[in-house]
């Protein structure tokens, strides 16, 4: 229900919002607040494609989970050593941390747009690096031997200021399309400007001409 009209409703309490925060929807960020707020879609901006990590990133999980296995089996087997519990113990920790490391990467999600590259990232504090497209000079794609045969890259920008958040994009999967995808949207873009510069150019050149061919008084 909503308060007496001029009276603001009481901001939610701070775990609620910590809650909100952890459940944000990656990789999808539909509903991501802190991109509609970049984004510009009375103009003519729209997302062309959103990219998560690619599976690959999240190896270190699986493998302490079975590491973490088969040290319980060693614990069922030699119960009362102080190193086989010991054992145990670090690979639940191991577990605990690449968990962890799981979920940042599971939160690390790069979009394209017409307009612009922008990377989201960030668990308890947000980050959000936004590159315009037409600052991109130069892109190197990278495909390792285990990239090829997964199907993953990675991406080093060169732009004209540099942004950190944006240089390196790694393990980005079907890497080839989305090459494709920036590259189409530099050239739009491009295309996009000279045409702008050249209709804004055009009143001043018939002007000139105008100027040109206007008769001489006394003649």
């Amino acid at each position: 229900m909503s308060g007496p009209p001029g009276i603001e409703s009481a901001p939610p309490p701070v775990l609620m919002r910590f809650w909100w925060r952890l459940r944000e929807p990656f990789p999808d960020p539909q509903n991501h607040v802190k991109l509609h707020r970049r984004l510009n879609p009375r103009s003519g901006e729209r997302v062309l494609q959103i990219v998560p990590k690619h599976v690959a990133v999240y190896w270190p999980l699986p493998a302490a989970i079975v590491a973490s296995l088969g040290a319980l089996l060693v614990l069922m087997v030699h119960w009362t050593s102080p190193l086989a519990q010991l054992f145990w113990y670090l690979s639940l920790g191991v577990v605990a941390m690449a968990a962890v490391r799981a979920y940042i990467e599971w939160r690390d999600v790069f979009v394209v747009t017409n307009w612009r590259v922008v990377r989201l990232s960030g668990v308890l504090t947000s980050r959000v690096a936004t590159m315009p497209i037409n600052r991109i000079l130069d892109m190197t794609m990278t495909r390792p031997l285990l990239g090829r045969l997964v199907g993953y890259g990675h991406f080093v920008f060169e732009s004209a200021a540099q942004e950190q958040g944006l240089r390196e994009i790694k393990f980005v999967p079907d890497i080839l399309a989305v090459d494709r995808q920036i590259n189409n949207a530099v050239n739009k873009e491009n295309r996009r400007r000279e045409q702008m510069m050249s209709s804004r150019r055009r009143p001043d050149d018939d002007d000139g001409d105008e100027e040109r061919t206007e008769p001489i008084r006394g003649l």
